[in-house]
């Protein structure tokens, strides 16, 4: 077989002290068409000289010379040019010295006395050198290629077609936990689907075959349990004949992106269920209305005592589910997130509320809210979130029933005590605890509850959001919060907030004024609603204030055409038929430009009004009472013009 040495000169670095075997060398290569360039090296000096100074792609070497022995060169050379074949041309020798001098590294001895056989044992170590450099070159191109690889954010990973993992790079091992050693010869079903066979690989694995390639999304299970969603693109190999060899895979994780895509649908879902729950937050309030409004009137009737307790319970659930659809309707709209100083007691009793109306009959609350309890700087909105989500988790955690309890407690941390808490400083703070008899929570998930997406529920029973969002409001609250749980003996979360000092706590409530009446002021009420047309009419002329009634925009139009004159203020409903409100208030706005004007709606609309830049002179939230009516009304005729 021919070699590049064939077509090349080969430098040969010679190690003999007899001149003639040194010419029989040269002469007998040079009359096989081995073009050398020859180093004649006749003693140990001259011999390390030249092998620490040049290059050769050859060593040939006596075995015996006169202060030197050739298995001493031999050893110096795989020192120093370990990639130099190294063949022996010798008198007599052993077997014994010349299997020794193979173990130590030699190519090939040949004998003097067979000179024949030097030329094919040359050539033999030349093209075994350089098949061994084109490999040592195959590897460094393999390393350098894996480097390249590693740096590489993307999963990269090479099986066979078993399944069995024969590559893996960092960025595998970054995306799922295991390193090389861990993953390598493992099946890449059991490693990362454990095992499972779902339709979507077997169709992935049917494209491969027939299509030599596939991409797609897919759900893999990282070493720690997560679930992680790639982007994958999987590539059939196929060797120089043409036959499947292995099969490539690159995955781009897109966790965090499919979770943030998830957080903009819900965003949207319930932007969409913030604009129903307003309409029906408008109807709800309307309905309620009248009732609030009409206890009023029938309190001023001589009643039986049966009949004034029926009464005040009408009119106390009539207030509890107005207060129901307030906060509903805060939640679903995001509510207000301005700061305000929040008596907890009383949140933490609305919160029982609606437990107790809400959760299941097998679920116990108990309220231990202290009166005395320092208010807080915040959102009331946002902490009714907190604790919704806490009682929520707490309800989920009690499937057959149990017993929750939120209490408050003024509480003084001092250095030791805050030491103890991660994130606790030193002072006065008001402490809020959830505390449930449920199922617990094991040590393990314990450290991962307030990560982002994380969840024990089932995927339509929780985000995975509820703890991680609350524990953001808790800390934007300038305030911490710690959990203690054990498995099979419930949980407790306790909120600190810092205190507000010099707030006076537990006011006595004042005395409730007399009502305020009128002076025969006219009065112009629009309502699409007869049954809240007639109330507030009622309760208008009763309290001496005169009143036109019109069940429509264009009927009040027309009502304060005819009495401009008389008319002093307007009460009108927002959302109507045939003419809303906005117009309708342009329209009387054009008869009589300073007319005042009360809103009186069963949805926030306040932004709504200014967006349409019309001047009101009040809001009123439906369902009002008869008080709230004719305070309004008063404090807004007592207003200068």
């Amino acid at each position: 077989m021919e070699t590049r040495a064939d077509k090349r000169q080969v430098r040969v670095l010679h190690l003999e002290d007899n001149e003639m075997d040194h010419i029989l060398v040269a002469e007998t290569l040079s009359a096989n068409e081995l073009i050398c360039e020859f180093t004649l090296a006749t003693s140990r000096e001259e011999f390390e000289t030249a092998l620490r100074r040049a290059e050769y792609d050859l060593i040939i070497s006596d075995f015996t010379l006169p202060s030197y022995d050739g298995l001493t060169a031999l050893s110096l050379a795989r020192e120093l040019r370990p990639e130099i074949p190294f063949v022996f041309f010798s008198g007599s020798i052993g077997e014994d010295i010349a299997v020794d001098s193979l173990q130590h590294g030699a190519v090939d001895y040949v004998l003097k006395q067979r000179p024949s056989r030097l030329v094919p044992a040359i050539r033999r170590a030349l093209r075994n050198a350089e098949e061994h450099t084109r490999l040592r070159q195959a590897e460094q191109i393999i390393r350098e290629q894996g480097a390249l690889l590693d740096k590489a954010s993307d999963a990269i990973l090479v099986c066979d077609l078993s399944g069995q993992i024969i590559f893996w790079n960092k960025g595998a091992q970054h995306i799922y936990g295991w390193i090389p050693d861990e993953a390598l010869g493992k099946n890449i079903l059991q490693l990362l689907f454990k095992g499972i066979l779902t339709p979507q690989i077997e169709e992935t694995f049917k494209s491969i075959t027939t299509q030599n390639e596939w991409s797609g999304e897919l759900q893999k299970v990282a070493k720690d349990g997560r679930r992680v969603i790639v982007q994958a693109r999987s590539t059939l190999i196929r060797d120089d004949q043409g036959r499947p060899k292995s099969l490539l895979i690159i995955n781009t994780d897109i966790t965090e992106r499919k979770q943030l895509e998830e957080q903009f649908f819900r965003a949207q879902r319930l932007e969409s269920l913030g604009v129903l729950v307003s309409g029906i937050a408008h109807d709800l309030n309307n309905a309620l209305a009248p009732i609030l409004i009409g206890s009023n009137i029938l309190r001023n009737e001589a009643l039986s005592p049966e009949s004034g307790s029926i009464l005040d319970t009408m009119e106390s659930s009539a207030k509890r589910g107005a207060e129901m659809v307030r906060q509903v309707l805060a939640f679903a709209r995001g509510g207000d997130s301005g700061r305000t100083i929040i008596r907890v007691d009383r949140l933490v009793k609305e919160m029982g509320k609606i437990i107790t109306d809400t959760f299941p009959k097998n679920i116990n609350c108990r309220i231990e809210a202290d009166a005395n309890c320092s208010p807080i700087s915040g959102a009331a909105t946002q902490l009714h979130q907190v604790l919704m989500n806490l009682c929520v988790n707490a309800r989920d955690a009690m499937p057959n029933g149990g017993k929750l309890t939120l209490a408050t407690k003024n509480i003084r941390l001092d250095t030791a005590g805050a030491a103890k808490i991660p994130g606790a400083k030193t002072g006065n703070y008001l402490c809020i605890s959830v505390t449930d008899t449920g199922d617990g929570i094991s040590a393990e998930q314990l450290k991962k509850i307030f990560q982002p997406f994380f969840t024990t529920k089932a995927a339509d029973k929780g985000t995975g959001l509820g703890l991680s969002t609350s524990l953001s409001i808790v800390k934007s609250h300038d305030g911490f919060l710690t959990v203690t749980s054990e498995v099979g003996c419930g949980t407790e979360f306790k909120l600190f907030f810092p205190a507000v000092i010099g707030a006076v706590a537990g006011e006595v409530a004042p005395q409730k004024p007399s009502l305020p009446t009128g002076d025969g002021e006219c009065i112009l009420i629009i309502d699409d609603e007869e049954s809240m047309l007639a109330l507030v009419r009622t309760t208008l002329e009763n309290y001496h204030y005169r009143v036109i009634a019109a069940a429509s925009g264009p009927e009040a139009v027309v009502r304060l055409a005819e009495k401009s004159g008389d008319v002093s203020l307007v009460i009108t409903d927002i959302e109507m038929p045939f003419m809303d409100g906005f117009a309708t208030v342009k329209a009387l706005r054009k008869i009589k430009p300073s007319l005042k004007i009360i809103i009186a709606t069963g949805s926030k609309q306040e932004k709504a009004v200014d967006g349409h830049g019309l001047k009101t002179d009040a809001f009123l939230s439906k369902p009002f009472t008869t008080e709230k009516l004719l305070t309004t009304v008063h404090e807004v005729l007592a207003q200068k013009k």
